[in-house]
């Protein structure tokens, strides 16, 4: 029973590895952006970063951390690593702040969640998008020991 418990946990960071396997194996996922090798570097902080369909996850994921799930919602996914002491680096928390916006230019606001599952600490934010949406993303990640904020710019398209 233990066992189960903590696989439902893990369930989601599970699901963004298999999903950075996929992405890089089928270039015919265009729903997804996984979790890549190439994330955003500030300073001593890696920035790791995703956007993807919630079908991807399951009900129950979605249901444990309060995300709505359906053809026409998505998920962000973002990750804060300090590389100061090493290259493989450290997950820490941060404060992050964003919002979407599309080719009209109409903005609306991502609500991050924090979520810790062992040694992993990362912010998911759900979104509605319509199909073959292009959507950008404009974030705000402040890392919890430093003095300043830096903005990550990413855009995707969206599909049902």
């Amino acid at each position: 029973m233990a066992l189960t418990k903590q696989l439902k946990q893990a369930g989601i960071f599970i699901v963004f590895v298999l999903l950075t396997s996929l992405a890089k194996a089928n270039d015919n996922i265009p729903a997804a952006r996984a979790l890549d090798n190439e994330p955003e570097r500030f300073g001593n902080y890696e920035v790791y970063f995703s956007a993807f369909n919630s079908t991807f996850i399951t009900p129950d994921v979605a249901d444990q951390y309060n995300l709505r799930r359906g053809e026409r919602y998505g998920i962000v996914n973002i990750a804060i690593r300090d590389v100061s002491e090493g290259e493989l680096g450290k997950a820490v928390t941060g404060t992050i702040a964003g919002h979407s916006m599309n080719l009209l230019t109409q903005k609306k606001g991502l609500e991050f969640s924090e979520v810790k599952e062992g040694g992993a600490i990362y912010y998911l934010a759900d979104f509605k998008f319509s199909d073959k949406e292009l959507l950008k993303f404009v974030i705000d990640v402040k890392p919890q020991d430093s003095l300043k904020s830096e903005t990550l710019r990413f855009e995707q398209t969206f599909y049902q």
